[in-house]
């Protein structure tokens, strides 16, 4: 039961890390911003930022909400759905399923700085955009690592 709603997780994230990806791709294309360039974008440049905020929140969603918790549930951990936040992070840390609990913390951070900024003030704007953009290589081997941590432990047991 339990593997089957990981795997599902598992299978949102791969869609959404796909997305970010294939949006990455066309980004690359006039990244780094500044506030020039900023203000410069092109429709179809402000979609592939929008369609990359929009699936790294979903992703970092997915991982934070469901896919820590029911790794806990997995490896018999007690109560994970009533711990606070950072007490799962530092468990999974502890677990060496998570290299460093403060990675998550810089992500979510970083994440929050751009609902702030992001179309506020064009420098601003530009840099806290440059900041995800290069952050999603954090979240994207945050994430191949839990699923291979979990995929590894699975076939033991």
């Amino acid at each position: 039961m339990i593997d089957s709603r990981i795997e599902k997780i598992i299978t949102e994230c791969d869609k959404h890390l796909k997305r970010i990806n294939s949006a990455c791709l066309k980004m690359s294309l006039f990244m780094p911003l500044d506030a020039t360039k900023y203000q410069q974008l092109s429709e179809d440049q402000i979609e592939h930022i929008d369609q990359f905020l929009f699936r790294f929140a979903k992703l970092q969603d997915a991982m934070g909400e469901k896919l820590f918790i029911l790794l806990l549930e997995f490896l018999k951990e007690e109560n994970p759905k009533n711990k606070p936040f950072i007490d799962i992070l530092n468990r999974l840390e502890q677990l060496s399923l998570l290299e460093d609990k403060n990675d998550w913390l810089e992500l979510r951070k970083i994440r929050n700085n751009i609902s702030h900024q992001y179309e506020d003030e064009p420098q601003q704007a530009a840099e806290a955009l440059n900041s995800i953009y290069v952050s999603k290589i954090i979240l994207e081997k945050i994430y191949t690592s839990l699923k291979a941590s979990y995929r590894e432990r699975n076939a033991i047991l």
